[in-house]
């Protein structure tokens, strides 16, 4: 098959995403509304929907919105790893469904954080491993990363919370003695909310990625980067979820709101 071809092919393929189709429906209704000659309100929320639709689901908004979360980031030194006795993983969230393996209702980003962190413990298996993550559901994801680390054969302390890190630092401050540093482990850019909650229960992580993700959307001009894409809107939604949260605890911090 000529190169011609293939890109023909690339082509009409993501001509029939689902993300690409609503895209080229929302500007047919665009095209309409300008057509009718019905100006106001309507064209400018349809234009500004379209505009942060695109923006989203293309590599450059995610891109600029991922970059200053992870760029800072990268694993301690091994000496700095030598020196603490504990690891804790923040779990990445499970689907629903019940009477499937655990590998099946693993998000993701969850695979890609249990796979930082087995890499981790081959190299340094004296560590205890702490997974920290919340109920979903029928799920208790803790128990479900537990599954997952036990047939990698890493035994796992597994430790439940309501849905949300600020829980899971307070059920830390009852398991690891305050000020002793211990290995943060999760996403890159969920790193720098988690070290600023776990901080404010006066505990010492050291944070250490598991992955980056900024490196999936480099906003390099080619046919692909072009059409809108599930994964960049995914990573859009993350990112601006990371910096509102983060805004959200250091305004409560700074109202002193309990």
């Amino acid at each position: 098959m000529s190169t011609f071809f293939l890109y023909l092919k690339k082509f009409f393929l993501y001509l029939f995403y689902p993300s690409t189709l609503i895209f080229l429906f929302l500007i047919l209704v665009s095209i309409y509304v300008i057509l009718e000659k019905r100006r106001g309100r309507r064209r400018f929320l349809l234009f500004l929907a379209i505009f942060l639709y695109y923006l989203s689901t293309t590599p450059l908004l995610p891109y600029l919105l991922l970059k200053p979360l992870e760029e800072g980031l990268s694993p301690p030194k091994k000496e700095e790893i030598q020196k603490v006795s504990y690891a804790v993983l923040l779990t990445g969230g499970v689907y629903s469904g019940q009477n499937f393996p655990a590998n099946e209702i693993v998000t993701g980003e969850g695979l890609r954080r249990i796979m930082g962190t087995a890499s981790l413990l081959k190299n340094y298996p004296k560590l205890k491993l702490i997974v920290i993550g919340g109920s979903y559901e029928f799920y208790r994801e803790a128990e479900v990363y537990a599954q997952i680390f036990d047939t990698l054969g890493i035994k796992v302390q597994s430790e439940e919370t309501p849905l949300d890190t600020e829980s899971a630092a307070k059920v830390l401050g009852t398991i690891i003695p305050k000020h002793e540093p211990f290995l943060l482990l999760s996403s890159a850019y969920h790193l720098p909310r988690a070290v600023y909650l776990l901080k404010k229960e006066g505990l010492n992580p050291i944070p250490y990625p598991t992955h980056k993700v900024y490196h999936l959307c480099l906003p390099q001009l080619t046919l692909r980067n072009l059409f809108p894409r599930p994964l960049y809107l995914e990573l859009s939604n993350q990112a601006i979820h990371e910096y509102l949260a983060l805004t959200y605890y250091k305004l409560k911090d700074l109202l002193k709101i309990q």
